[in-house]
């Protein structure tokens, strides 16, 4: 049996009276910097499909490598503009 008190606050808290930590405020993102980044992607694509029409001897590897360079400049630069 379970033994019952009498001191209300003795009792034990139901869990909902328990709140989560808040979270931390962020800010929204505008659509400029949606647009901005989707540009980017698309840009990197068109450009790794020129190169590898335009440069036929160079292997697509190397051409990847140089495209995905040039992208991770461009979102590392992204990335501390909206910090």
């Amino acid at each position: 049996m379970a033994k019952k008190t009498e001191n209300p606050e003795e009792a034990p808290r139901p869990a909902e009276t328990v709140r989560p930590a808040a979270a931390p405020e962020r800010e929204d993102v505008s659509r400029g910097q949606i647009w901005a980044f989707w540009a980017v992607v698309a840009l990197a694509v068109v450009t790794a499909r020129a190169l590898n029409y335009l440069l036929p001897g160079v292997s697509e590897s190397v051409i990847e490598r140089w495209v995905m360079l040039g992208f991770g400049a461009c979102m590392g630069l992204f990335l501390l503009k909206l910090k």
